[in-house]
């Protein structure tokens, strides 16, 4: 925890922007005020371009690589062998070779299934610069589960950041099977909220690493565009406890929604103060609709998601299954803003894990992603009743 405190210093806060944002938006800079306070800055000058699926996301992403020129920052959950692992190595090897830093950090209970024993030393000997998010073999019985790091980032050259649901394993991009069509999405951001997630990666690192870390060194190379969207990144995890931002965050975006609210989340196992929220705002006449899978990947999880329906249907939630398969898919938007990040909608997100993701203030931005939601919804079963 405590080495995650220097890199707090080099999260700049522009009071001037903040007075801007709020004199444009005095009800969502309510919301940004908090975000501020718990740390996380504001930024402007942002493009986000939105994935609707894992595999737009990746194409883009390998697009992204081949230009890198100074440093390539990785921290995923999941890396499993097979061919986005073969083409994201491949492209890294290749970078390294040019001279490119590659940082690559990923979760062990995440890859430890999944690579082979000698995973780490391999990549160390080809170059690259690798952590190690928690080691497993401290561990026995069911501790290893929590207290993982769960962050998606990708950051390249300090000026393109990506993050969303999407793991390094091929049922992400739909190259294998495994719950019917698997749906996730994603963002490519660039500007100046990058700061944000090479941040949020470097202090991360801190966490795995005795290195001393020059934050400076992974400053963007170049200046953005004027441009109006507005973003926090967002991370959160046990070093916050008994303080969850993002559980705060996700409440207010509930609390805050006059028309619309539309949620996608793999699992729903929410507390009574996150269901009493949903309901509250559904019933204060405000279109709140969840997706949730119909093939789950875990069948506990989705007894406990079905049995949180029933009081949710009651009040006017509507909720639709995702007919094709899979959504995995962490959303949550209504008219004035948007997270897209690691965040599920359940216990495990909220307290145990180190999550991330990127709260958006755009209308156009918003209104995208909100076009996929209502297509994702049309291909949906609606559940009526339980």
């Amino acid at each position: 925890i405590n080495r995650m405190r220097p890199g707090e210093a080099y999260l700049e806060h522009d009071e001037a922007l903040m007075k801007e944002y709020e004199a444009l938006h005095p009800t969502k800079s309510r919301m940004s005020k908090y975000m501020a306070k718990e740390n996380f800055p504001l930024y402007k000058n942002n493009h986000i371009e939105y994935y609707s699926m894992g595999e737009e996301a990746f194409q883009a992403i390998f697009e992204e690589l081949e230009k890198a020129e100074n440093f390539i920052l990785i921290n995923f959950f999941i890396i499993a062998e097979g061919a986005i692992w073969d083409k994201l190595h491949h492209i890294l090897l290749r970078k390294i070779q040019q001279g490119v830093e590659v940082k690559f950090l990923y979760d062990d209970f995440g890859a430890a299934l999944r690579t082979d024993k000698k995973f780490r030393q391999e990549l160390e000997k080809e170059g690259f610069e690798v952590q190690v998010f928690n080691p497993i073999h401290r561990y026995t019985g069911k501790l290893y589960m929590n207290y993982r790091s769960h962050q998606k980032i990708l950051v390249i050259d300090g000026n393109v950041g990506f993050t969303g649901g999407f793991n390094i394993a091929d049922e992400y991009a739909n190259l294998v099977e495994r719950f019917g069509k698997w749906k996730d999405n994603g963002i490519r951001l660039e500007g100046d909220a990058v700061w944000g997630l090479t941040v949020t990666f470097l202090q991360m690192w801190a966490v795995c690493s005795d290195d001393t870390i020059n934050y400076d060194k992974y400053r963007p190379s170049k200046k953005f565009p004027p441009s109006n969207v507005y973003c926090h990144v967002i991370s959160d995890g046990p070093a916050n406890n008994p303080n969850n931002p993002i559980e705060s965050i996700y409440k207010q975006m509930i609390n805050l929604s006059k028309h619309y609210l539309y949620i996608t989340t793999p699992y729903l196992v929410i507390e009574d103060g996150m269901k009493n929220a949903l309901i509250e705002t559904a019933r204060s006449g405000v279109d709140v609709r969840i997706i949730t899978p119909n093939i789950p990947d875990k069948k506990y999880v989705k007894m406990l998601t079905n049995y949180n329906y029933g009081a949710l249907l009651e009040n006017g939630v509507r909720i639709y299954e995702y007919t094709p398969g899979f959504i995995h898919a962490k959303t949550i938007i209504n008219e004035h803003c948007g997270i897209i990040g690691t965040i599920n909608m359940d216990y495990r997100s909220f307290y145990l894990h180190y999550e991330n993701g990127v709260w958006m203030s755009n209308e156009e931005v918003i209104d995208v992603i909100k076009e996929d939601l209502l297509k994702t919804m049309a291909e949906s079963r609606e559940i009526i009743f339980i």
